[in-house]
């Protein structure tokens, strides 16, 4: 008798351990957020089998029973043709990606290992490489696929995640902004399911091919992320927010969001000016809404290689220290909720060409001299007019190498003169730049 029921008992439990099974594999499975669990769809093939597919891409061959339970499939040895399959990206194998080094300038930091690498264009850069730009420093780098990441700056940046997935022949890439900015010109996947993804201390964003930016304030715990072009998915703890084109989000440690339109792309004052005085300058057209701006100075129209930036928040948007040649310059204004707008593009002729007067009396007459930077050959004019500034030149002296000239015996009156250059450069696409002082009036009294 007790035989029989410890019979009955076993029977029991089998049956109990099968019903589990049984649930286990039908039942759905309560995943974690898509951006901390993401997968890849897979659609099976002729010939393809479960076991068959895991053993040879899977990191470990016995994974394909999570497949099996996440995609209620029954028999892992027959799939039909066609049916799609989500698998979770961290079971695949993949080979090592790699990016390089596109340009830098500047005091830029890259280290990998714990071991610091010296900068230099082409360099590679592989999963776990530590980036970061000390102030009025730039880096760009591109990855395998043909994105390319810039950093301004003050910024940096982890390359946490630098993939290919062998099954999809896909990317999977994943960088940290720790501190700073980063701006992320994202190939378009197309058919293939890959992921790039940007990592705050507050938010993820993922991305399928886009150009956006993401700002992290470490001070105020803040993240921005602002779409150029294409689409984002911003992920705050459980809370997901789509960022399309000319819009952004902002996210806090709280977990507190705030979504807003950018702000339309600002024009320039003047934009086809020649830049030759010793600063560049930009004036911008005022906005109400704004309440500064920045200028991004690249020497190509891809910004890859950055020169130099500045934030200003009135009056016109001044650099410094920029040597001549042909650049581009992207201007974005900035709103009261801190979001970075729509940016406009101009190309620009960067040429240094100064010059300034004075006079004074000496011994001999008159003595007026001037001075001013740039580099080629420079000739000087020197104009002087009687009673007007409309009158015609009572002197005018050009071609003059020299840097000053004294007239004697000067008649009472009142004068007015100015000193103009022409400045030649052995590059064909700046070619001459002239330039003028303002008048500057004289007066002569016995």
């Amino acid at each position: 008798m007790q035989g029989s029921a410890m019979r009955d008992a076993k029977k029991f439990t089998y049956l109990w351990l099968a019903l589990l099974l049984c649930v286990a594999i039908s039942a759905p499975v309560l995943a974690q957020p898509q951006s901390e669990n993401p997968r890849v769809e897979y659609k099976f093939k002729r010939g393809d089998t479960l076991i068959e597919l895991a053993q040879k891409y899977f990191r470990k061959p016995s994974d394909y029973r999570i497949v099996q339970r996440l995609n209620r499939i029954r028999n892992p040895h027959r799939i039909s043709v066609g049916k799609k399959v989500s698998i979770p990206f961290h079971l695949l194998k993949y080979r090592k990606s790699q990016a390089n080094l596109s340009a830098f300038r500047g005091s830029v930091s890259i280290a990998s290992m714990g071991k610091a690498l010296e900068p230099v264009k082409g360099l590679g850069l592989d999963e776990g490489s530590q980036l970061s730009t000390a102030a009025g420093s730039f880096l760009t780098i591109q990855l395998e696929d043909g994105s390319r990441v810039s950093m301004p700056s003050n910024s940096k940046v982890r390359i946490t995640r630098l993939r290919h997935i062998l099954l999809t022949d896909s990317v999977d890439y994943e960088l940290a902004v720790d501190r700073g900015r980063l701006r992320s010109k994202v190939t378009p996947f197309g058919s293939k399911p890959g992921r790039y993804r940007v990592r705050t201390p507050v938010s993820v964003s993922a991305v399928r091919g886009t150009d956006y930016r993401t700002r992290v304030d470490d001070i105020a715990g803040t993240a921005f992320s602002e779409t150029v072009e294409g689409a984002i998915d911003v992920a705050v703890g459980e809370k997901k927010i789509g960022v399309s084109q000319g819009t952004g989000a902002r996210a806090n440690k709280a977990g507190e969001t705030v979504t807003a339109n950018l702000l339309s792309a600002p024009e320039l004052m003047d934009p086809a000016k020649v830049q030759s005085e010793e600063s560049l300058s930009f004036a911008i057209t005022p906005n109400d809404l704004a309440t500064g701006h920045r200028i991004v100075v690249s020497s190509d129209a891809g910004f890859v290689d950055i020169v130099a930036e500045q934030k200003q928040n009135s009056g016109p948007v001044v650099l410094a220290g920029i040597p001549n040649g042909r650049y581009f310059a992207k201007a974005t204004a900035f709103s009261n909720e801190g979001f970075e707008g729509m940016p406009s593009t101009y190309s620009f002729k960067r040429l240094l060409n100064t010059v300034t007067g004075s006079a004074e009396q000496s011994e001999f007459g008159y003595k007026f001299k001037w001075f001013g930077e740039g580099s080629g050959k420079r000739l000087f004019r020197f104009q002087l007019l009687k009673d007007n500034k409309t009158a015609v030149a009572l002197v005018d002296e050009t071609d003059l190498t020299v840097d000053s000239i004294t007239l004697s015996d000067l008649p009472d009156g009142e004068y007015y003169w100015r000193v103009g250059v022409t400045q030649f450069t052995n590059d064909a696409e700046l070619g001459v730049s002239q330039k003028w002082t303002e008048f500057e009036k004289l007066t002569v009294a016995s």
